[in-house]
């Protein structure tokens, strides 16, 4: 009986960990998959934003690996790095950032994209590609492959959220229009109006600020704390 019991909790604990975390951003009802586009992102994945427009709820991670973005059909930017811990000398370990890159898809209903690179098997091929990173995006359906190009400077997102750029406006529902929506909404780059319409203050707003500041050298963070305390 004790081992048809443990036989039942591991079949549970393998159907849990082979679910892929959904994460919807799109608006409104829920849909079935035929009627979304799917991006699944590797766990080693971080993504900056998408459309221009950061997502935290994006990087939610339940240690499968892959997670599923649930959105619109159509034509998507994900500026995205690569993010690993390794073990680098069977004692120590450092976590490998590297650049970013952009990743393009343009799907259709019912399809789903999928994220790839070269993925490093151990800390020193990790560390070589912390300044060349780059992938492509692969329609898991037809076999399309659109490569990634070089993406934005790490900390040009926090320079974004403090009125360094024009925006795409937030949303209270997560959701993230595709490009070529009919009427995209974009806000001014003013500080004052980013932090009403697209920092609200919740859970996520702080994660976001969270993952920014690890990405910032010691010398930005001195020069932020120095501006913030005028």
């Amino acid at each position: 009986m004790r081992t048809l019991f443990l036989l039942a909790v591991a079949s549970l604990l393998t159907a849990c960990a082979s679910q892929q975390p959904q994460v919807k951003l799109y608006s409104g009802a829920e849909r079935s998959a035929e009627q979304l586009l799917i991006i699944e992102v590797p766990s080693s994945l971080e993504i900056l934003d998408i459309n221009g427009q950061p997502s935290p709820v994006a990087n939610t991670m339940l240690g499968n690996e892959f997670r599923q973005l649930q959105l619109q059909p159509g034509d998507y930017r994900v500026n995205l790095y690569f993010k690993e811990l390794f073990n680098v000398d069977g004692i120590n370990s450092e976590i490998v950032r590297t650049n970013s890159a952009t990743f393009f898809v343009n799907g259709k209903a019912g399809e789903v994209w999928q994220f790839a690179f070269d993925n490093p098997r151990n800390f020193t091929e990790a560390k070589a590609m912390q300044d060349s990173f780059t992938g492509w995006s692969i329609n898991t359906r037809t076999g399309e492959r659109i490569d990634a190009e070089q993406g934005p400077a790490l900390v040009s997102l926090f320079s974004q959220l403090l009125g360094g750029g024009a925006v795409t406006a937030g949303n209270r529902d997560n959701s993230i229009a595709p490009l070529n929506a009919p009427n995209p909404v974009a806000v001014p780059a003013s500080s004052i109006e980013m932090a009403a319409q697209t920092l609200p203050h919740d859970d996520a707003t702080l994660v976001t600020l969270q993952q920014i500041w690890r990405l910032l050298s010691p010398e930005s963070r001195a020069a932020f704390l120095n501006w913030a305390n005028q």
